[in-house]
């Protein structure tokens, strides 16, 4: 905790100094967080939006979290991010194996076909901590597609499997979200996510959460989640900020 005492009073101060600088746009900023499913939307060519945020659960130990992703718009249709995540789990204090990821558009929404894009990740475990390297790099890849079924109403949703560097097995995922724009400034989603392998008991989960616009290029959000069906719960809560910098 006393970790929390000395980052929030700083992302608090990053929120003022954007909320106070930051241009605006007339197209509200677009976030990979706070849910699990990854969105088709791509930054604009030559844009930068970094997402941060904290999470904080019980699974069986007490963890935290803050996780940080760079997005960069390299074309009209391709991202590049950069990953990066310090946390606690139990006793143990460190930093996760850092992430590079890439974001294709493929296509986009036609006559009740979903639009739809490829995201691929690639943790490397060399520049963990001792305490959080894996074995192996850790990679994911996937598809996600997304229907608006009305100016208000829209569902995203994930496919893809994923390796996380310790065991040779693979885990198929899949997520669902449902996302509802309140008013301009105000939206909220409720997720289900999972995750499948041939040697271990499958583990479906849930979320939901809100999301929250102090303009167009800044937002906060906050989200709540656990597993289902399962003894023993992984449950969670995450809170984050989200900024796009605007090209000169």
């Amino acid at each position: 905790m006393n970790m929390l005492k000395k980052i929030i009073p700083s992302i608090f101060l990053l929120l003022i100094v954007c909320h106070t600088v930051s241009g605006q746009t007339k197209e509200p900023i677009n976030t990979d967080r706070p849910d699990q499913s990854d969105g088709t939307f791509t930054l604009i060519k030559k844009t930068f939006q970094l997402e941060t945020g904290f999470i904080y659960g019980k699974n069986p130990d007490h963890y935290f979290a803050h996780t940080n992703m760079l997005r960069y718009g390299v074309s009209s249709s391709t991202e590049a991010r950069l990953l990066f995540t310090y946390g606690k789990r139990g006793s143990e204090t460190g930093i996760v194996a850092p992430g590079i990821s890439v974001k294709q558009h493929l296509a986009a929404s036609k006559k009740g076909w979903p639009e739809i894009t490829a995201v691929g990740y690639l943790r490397l475990p060399f520049l963990a901590t001792n305490n959080f390297k894996t074995e192996n790099p850790a990679a994911t890849f996937l598809l996600a597609f997304q229907n608006d079924i009305t100016d208000r109403f829209s569902v995203g949703y994930n496919i893809g499997t994923t390796l996380d560097g310790d065991h040779a097995y693979k885990n198929w995922i899949f997520t669902a979200s449902f996302g509802y724009t309140a008013t301009k400034k105000c939206s909220f989603f409720a997720e289900y996510f999972s995750s499948f392998a041939r040697v271990l008991k499958p583990s479906f989960n849930a979320d939901a959460g809100i999301l929250w616009l102090l303009n167009n290029n800044l937002q906060i959000d906050f989200a709540i989640g656990s597993t289902l069906f399962q003894q023993d719960k992984n449950q969670f809560i995450t809170t984050g900020i989200s900024y796009r910098f605007l090209k000169p």
